[in-house]
């Protein structure tokens, strides 16, 4: 027997794609902080 996918509310995606796309960019921002930071953290570790 073939069952029908659960019907989804627009509203509610449209909030949770809008919740990931600001979660990806705050982990982007992140990463990308970090990855500039690192020369510095790491050199500051060697001398």
């Amino acid at each position: 027997m073939f069952r029908m996918p659960p019907q989804i509310d627009p509203a509610e995606e449209k909030k949770r794609t809008q919740a990931d796309v600001r979660n990806n960019f705050v982990f982007f921002t992140v990463l990308c902080a970090a990855i500039r930071i690192a020369p510095f953290v790491l050199g500051k570790i060697k001398a």
